[in-house]
């Protein structure tokens, strides 16, 4: 699972999940949180590399 050619993907996704959960804050709402986290999830645990 810890690949070294998959590690920029796993850092996007935990990019793309800690920008979600900036968001509730600010709109407290937690919509966007839910489909950054999925996105975030899926290419987490992916186990091809999507991130060139």
């Amino acid at each position: 699972m810890w690949r070294r050619e998959l590690l920029k993907n796993k850092l996007y996704a935990i990019a793309i999940i800690f920008l979600g959960v900036l968001s509730v804050p600010i709109e407290w709402d937690a919509t966007f949180f839910l489909f950054t986290l999925v996105a975030g999830l899926t290419l987490f645990f992916f186990k091809e590399n999507w991130i060139g």
